[in-house]
């Protein structure tokens, strides 16, 4: 009975368990042009019964076209401007928006070199995104780690159809194509306790371990 009832509150504990959420985002912002480059990523863990579940997504967005090159153009174009004298002695700090011309045309000072432009200029015509998605567990799953790729019937439409357990192949797989204005890639990772080192399986101990992540990455000319 003692073994029963040390069962009972173990998996009570985890029933009544809240999940713990963690998100953040920053920016570098261009003025009114937009953000140059955005991150976003969010986090959960649920306790389960038999073990835990990790969920993480990210975004990173980098806006190389239709932000920063605007913003650089509109940075040689304008001119900085002199601060009006001051009646006082102290010292008036510089707006953001004049800070952000002045970096502006430094920067562009640096891109306007030919060495800068052949480099840049490719880069400069297209909008980068990542989106990230990765799921653990260390609840035993019939699938393993196949049970926790996100978006399977989306990935079926597409013609993909990550490994399944019962079959041997590489623990990632990448596609990739061209799309209507650019390039998209799909990566995906699946890693079971098996296809863990020795040493990391031994310290799991009899815990189960699956894990899979997606990773997609497009390039649009703006």
């Amino acid at each position: 009975m003692g073994m029963l009832s040390r069962l009972r509150k173990r998996l009570e504990s985890r029933i009544e368990a809240q999940p713990e959420r963690f998100a953040f985002a920053a920016e570098v912002p261009a003025g009114h042009h937009g953000a140059i480059c955005r991150v976003q990523v969010q986090v959960l863990v649920e306790p389960q019964q038999d073990g835990d579940r990790l969920r993480l997504r990210a975004h990173m967005q980098t806006n190389l076209a239709s932000v920063l090159r605007p913003a650089l153009r509109r940075a040689t174009d304008d001119p900085i401007g002199e601060t009006a004298p001051s009646a006082s002695r102290s010292l008036v700090p510089a707006t953001a928006e004049r800070a952000a011309k002045v970096a502006g045309r430094g920067l562009q000072r640096v891109l306007s070199t030919r060495l800068a432009q052949r480099l840049t200029e490719p880069l400069l015509q297209r909008d980068y995104n990542t989106w990230i998605e990765v799921q653990a567990s260390t609840e035993p799953l019939n699938e393993g780690a196949h049970s926790l790729v996100p978006q399977q019937e989306k990935l079926a439409e597409l013609g993909i159809r990550p490994r399944k357990p019962d079959q041997s192949g590489p623990v990632a797989e990448s596609w990739g194509g061209r799309t209507a204005s650019g390039y998209a890639q799909l990566s995906l990772l699946q890693i079971d306790k098996s296809d863990l080192p020795p040493d990391l399986q031994r310290r799991f101990g009899a815990q189960p371990f699956h894990m899979a992540a997606a990773i997609v990455s497009t390039a649009e000319r703006k």
